[in-house]
């Protein structure tokens, strides 16, 4: 699977949890990645979760270890925590689940009309309305 691109406080980088990234990770926080996902997402999270998925995730996008570990410290030093669950969740999901199917702001394809049987006179595609 390709990377992400993760626009996050360190600017815009090449992201991705391959397996051995997800492992380094499930290794140090002891929880699998949908596991953090819901954590991060639910507001339990902890700052080595933000952390630790951040700098896995740009590990595994082709960033050099002792180099994420830096870029890493530096941005925790200098943002609050709450700028990095976004860009957490994101990484995570691209993981979990791929790349979303379609972005926000790209056409979609159309669908077929509501055939004329189903459309009620309020305009509801429903058959019957209570």
């Amino acid at each position: 699977m390709e990377p992400a691109i993760v626009v996050w406080p360190g600017g815009e980088h090449e992201m991705r949890l391959a397996l051995a990234q997800l492992e380094g990770l499930q290794n140090k926080l002891d929880a699998g990645p949908e596991f953090l996902l819901n954590r991060i997402r639910l507001g339990q999270w902890k700052a080595a979760d933000l952390f630790e998925v951040l700098r896995w995730g740009l590990i595994g996008g082709g960033m050099e270890r002792l180099e994420a570990e830096k870029l890493m410290q530096r941005l925790f030093d200098q943002h609050p925590l709450g700028a990095f669950k976004g860009p957490a969740l994101e990484v995570l999901s691209h993981a979990v689940f791929g790349p979303p199917d379609d972005a926000v702001g790209e056409d979609g394809p159309v669908t077929e009309p509501t055939p004329d049987q189903q459309k009620t006179d309020g305009g509801s595609s429903a058959i019957f309305t209570d």
